[in-house]
């Protein structure tokens, strides 16, 4: 039994099918069309390369994205399937598989050899589970062949049990060694077929990008093709030329949505990007829905102006209700502030190092106490408050550096003119800060 079995496991195997570069990808409408290399899914579509005309010849390769909703996945993956056995074998399974069995052979060799029962049944067992694992992590490849072999042993095993004096057995050698299915490898495609099968890949695609770059390409291929059909040249001329107006009118149709909606943003007029929005889809709905994924991104980026538009109208009717109390605050603000440049000639001595008379900066101490008093009398609306704060702050820096200064009238010292200069340094700066935010204040707020 065991050199019945052995010669079984060196039989060899037919040459392989040599179309193994074309995956297909099977339609449910019944179109196949052909993939150069595997496909991926992502997601919900099914992602390849579309390859056209032959090689020596001009040859074009297009990425493509197809929704899986529209393919027989099933039928897909087998022939996949059929396809990765049928190159295995052709590259390096049948190496494998003759180094395989080889090995197999030669443990079956030492149990020939072997006086010791348990070491031949040992041997036995461990040669059919490997046989029974070889297969499902090699592509299926041999599996009917394997699944023959397991069979063998099996009995092999039984008859080795039998010989130890184990009456009863636990029969579970039905291997888990199933055989790819029976998918017939298709030919090659011819370059006309390859540009037909482009024109499929075309028509259900719902990435515009990608459609016309593959368009493009067939239109390349079959115009350098002296042998082309005229009718297919003709529906490749056909199939460009309505794409191309398609995809110009979808442009066309999107670039001016844009510019509406963002006018419109700025405006603050959300009902007039809702108009836009339902404008779009009424005219996408007359073209008869051509672009999908384009307008998928388009409603998106329509929605996001929406709302942008009704932050805008927010911010807007939000400002017209509190300008006149925004108006009136900086009218205060601007006259309580004209203190602080009749005292510009004594700030720029002390921001400078040089000695003001005890007068002037005790003059400018009062006028910036005063100052103080009126800005903590006034009531800010809630927009100002920041403002509020900063002008305030802007004021005590000043006075701070206006006491060091009076210090410095009396006796010189390096240290505190540094300090006196630096006040009045921070001072300017947190005023002109103020200043520029209280008038950006006044304008309405601008999302864009």
């Amino acid at each position: 039994m065991v050199f019945l079995f052995v010669a079984v496991l060196m039989q060899s195997i037919a040459a392989p099918d040599p179309s193994l570069d074309v995956f297909r990808i099977f339609l449910n409408d019944g179109r196949v069309l052909s993939s150069y290399g595997e496909p991926a899914r992502v997601e919900t579509d099914l992602v390849f390369v579309v390859s056209q005309g032959l090689k020596g010849g001009v040859e074009a390769h297009d990425l493509i994205t197809v929704p899986v909703s529209k393919v027989d996945m099933e039928r897909t993956l087998e022939y996949a399937n059929a396809l990765r056995v049928a190159k295995y074998g052709a590259t390096r399974g049948e190496k494998e598989y003759q180094d395989f069995t080889a090995d197999i052979a030669r443990a079956l060799g030492e149990l020939e050899k072997s006086d010791d029962k348990d070491r031949r049944l040992g041997i036995a067992q461990v040669a059919r589970r490997r046989l029974i694992t070889w297969a499902e992590n090699h592509y299926g490849y041999r599996a009917a062949d394997l699944a023959q072999l397991t069979a063998m042993l099996g009995e092999v095993i039984v008859q080795l049990q039998a010989a130890n004096g184990v009456a009863q057995f636990s029969l579970d050698f039905a291997a888990n060694v199933a055989p790819p299915p029976a998918v017939p490898l298709l030919a090659g495609p011819t370059a006309a077929e390859s540009v037909s099968m482009a024109l499929a890949a075309a028509s259900v695609t719902e990435v515009g990008v990608e459609k016309m770059a593959l368009l493009a390409s067939a239109n390349r291929v079959v115009s350098a093709m002296p042998d082309a059909p005229e009718a297919l040249r003709a529906e490749v001329a056909r199939v460009l030329a309505e794409e191309t107006a398609v995809e110009t009118t979808y442009r066309t149709m999107l670039r001016t949505a844009y510019t509406r909606a963002d006018l419109a943003v700025r405006q603050g007029r959300p009902a007039t990007v809702r108009r836009v929005i339902q404008d779009v889809q009424a005219r996408d709905a007359k073209l008869g829905y051509r672009r999908p994924n384009e307008m998928a991104a388009a409603m998106r980026r329509l929605q996001s102006e929406l709302g942008l538009a009704l932050d805008q109208r927010a911010a807007l009717d939000r400002w017209a209700r509190v300008k006149d109390q925004l108006m009136a605050y900086e009218v205060r603000v601007r006259s309580v502030l004209e203190g602080w440049s009749s005292q510009e000639a004594v700030l720029s001595a002390v921001r400078n190092g040089h000695r003001a008379g005890p007068g002037a900066v005790d003059s400018a101490l009062r006028r910036f106490g005063e100052l103080d008093r009126a800005l903590s009398a006034l009531r800010p609306p809630d927009e100002l408050q920041d403002v509020h704060g900063v002008l305030r702050s802007a004021v005590l820096m000043a006075r701070q550096g206006l006491l060091i200064g009076r210090r410095l009238s009396v006796a010189e010292n390096r240290e505190l003119e540094g300090n006196a200069s630096a006040a009045m340094t921070g001072a300017e700066m947190l005023r002109a800060r103020a200043m520029a935010d209280l008038s950006t204040s006044l304008q309405p707020r601008r999302v864009r």
